[in-house]
């Protein structure tokens, strides 16, 4: 269920309690693992597979590797300033984003053309 939320300054969705514009952030985040992933270390790729893909607490990924909760927000906190690095150098999301609006573009296009055509051969 989806509601609104005033805040101090600013108009906020919310999705099951949580922000949408974490959510978002979230989803952000998951695309740049999905992209970059194989570049950072294995340790912080299990890491993040559990947060991001298993969503896993921060405590119980601190339990499963034997560690603190901060310890493991931290790993989280900087493998997600890496990944956004890599965007930031590489802009392999952006291209993407951007190729996808192009075809999009494209095939409206394309339809137009087709329904411009069955019509003039309904003319004809």
């Amino acid at each position: 269920m989806i509601s609104s939320i005033k805040g101090k300054s600013k108009f906020l969705l919310e999705c099951q309690g949580v922000a949408l514009d974490t959510l978002q952030a979230r989803g952000r985040i998951l695309a740049l693992y999905e992209r970059y992933g194989a570049l950072l270390t294995q340790h912080q790729r299990e890491v993040l597979d559990l947060y991001l893909r298993s969503d896993w607490s921060l405590a119980e990924i601190a339990l499963h590797q034997g560690t603190s909760r901060a310890a493991v927000h931290d790993l989280v906190r900087r493998s997600t300033v890496v990944l956004q690095d890599y965007e930031k150098r590489l802009g392999l999301l952006a291209e993407s984003a951007r190729r996808r609006k192009v075809l999009d573009r494209l095939e409206r296009e394309i339809n137009a053309l087709r329904r411009r055509i069955v019509s003039l051969e309904a003319t004809v």
